[in-house]
């Protein structure tokens, strides 16, 4: 087992720097680089105990994996860790086993409902904050909602860049260029890719500049998250489902709704989309319903994922504000909301809000 204090040298960012401190806190860190090569030589002189690297990192003439297979020939003793944010924890395994290499895998959620007014932007804003919360910052939300999406809205991110100013240059786009076209949600650290200004523009964000900034955006972050229409059909919607690792499909308690949800669950699984990739939610979940959360769950025969309980004042203040609940202690809504990211990514979601974000300063339109 490794002493208290690893050698330990990091190829990655901030956020890489972030998890290892959080993961060995009396860690010596010998040197953090965006540079394998120069990572390389100086582990050559300092033999380093433990190796983190973020896998969006791409070395020279050669695969990631081809150099992780290199580097542990020529450094046998070294433990190393991919590390591509989708929890920003590094496992226990990785350091009391040497010479193990453990990659934390990436998950793209994509929020989607079959039917309108359901709460999807609510709870998607919510969850992708959160998310972001937790895993320092690594977390990007895209609003895939392109003819009425109101992310912007729920954030309080009313200027920057959309999708669409992206488009000219995504063909030779690397990952890391998606950085200049998102925009930060101060509060959480979330990184937003916001949908188009004009309704008019969605036809400019085809299913192929969908499926390239999906891809970029799961490379770029780990942590992905997918506002969508409420529309079937959509060639977008179709795009996102087949990138997603999880569909969260949000309904609420109404017959209507319900009956949407378990036809849209039929079709998934005509489509050999297996159970285990989706997870059924009930926004606005009301004790008082003719359909118990109990029904609900007989009804479409799923353990549900979660349920947000109805509180039409603190949900319509949080729009209002541009100040996600999730990021509030001390609130039934924002615990559901953190009970639900547990589910999606096992363990993350056990991280609480520390303080109350700051109430946002202009005018609501």
């Amino acid at each position: 087992m490794m002493n208290d204090s690893p050698l330990v040298l990091i190829a990655g960012d901030a956020h890489t720097e972030k998890a290892v401190s959080a993961r060995w806190p009396k860690a010596r860190i010998g040197g953090s680089f965006r540079d394998l090569s120069l990572l390389e030589y100086v582990a050559s002189g300092i033999r380093p105990d433990i190796v983190v690297v973020d896998v969006s990192l791409s070395p020279r003439g050669e695969t990631l994996e081809a150099w992780v297979s290199r580097f542990k020939a020529a450094y046998p003793s070294s433990t190393v860790s991919m590390l591509d944010g989708s929890s920003n924890r590094i496992s226990q395994d990785v350091s009391e086993v040497p010479g193990q290499t453990t990659v934390l895998g990436s998950q793209t959620v994509v929020i989607w409902s079959p039917k309108g007014g359901v709460g999807k932007t609510f709870l998607s804003t919510n969850l992708a904050c959160a998310a972001s919360l937790a895993s320092g910052g690594n977390a990007v939300l895209l609003d895939m909602d392109l003819c009425s999406g109101d992310v912007a809205v729920h954030l309080d991110l009313f200027d920057g860049p959309t999708i669409t100013d992206l488009i000219p240059v995504l063909p030779d786009m690397r990952s890391e260029g998606l950085d200049k076209y998102t925009r930060r949600h101060g509060p959480s650290g979330l990184n937003v890719i916001c949908g188009p200004r004009q309704p008019e523009l969605s036809d400019l964000v085809t299913p192929e500049v969908v499926k390239s900034v999906l891809a970029l955006a799961s490379k770029r972050w780990g942590l992905t998250y997918v506002d969508t229409p409420p529309d079937m059909a959509s060639d977008v919607v179709g795009e996102c489902v087949d990138a997603a690792t999880k569909i969260v499909l949000v309904t609420t308690q109404d017959v209507a709704s319900l009956k949407q949800c378990r036809s849209a669950m039929d079709i998934f699984a005509k489509l050999g989309i297996p159970g285990s990739a989706m997870a059924v939610v009930v926004n606005r979940a009301s004790k008082d319903s003719l359909m118990p959360l109990q029904k609900v769950e007989e009804f479409l025969g799923v353990e549900l994922a979660g349920a947000v309980p109805e509180d039409r004042k603190a949900a319509e203040r949080s729009v209002f504000e541009g100040r996600p609940l999730s990021l509030i202690s001390k609130n039934e809504i924002s615990e559901a909301v953190w009970g639900i990211l547990d589910h999606l990514s096992p363990g993350l979601g056990r991280t609480t809000p520390k303080k109350k974000t700051p109430r946002r300063r202009g005018f609501f339109w």
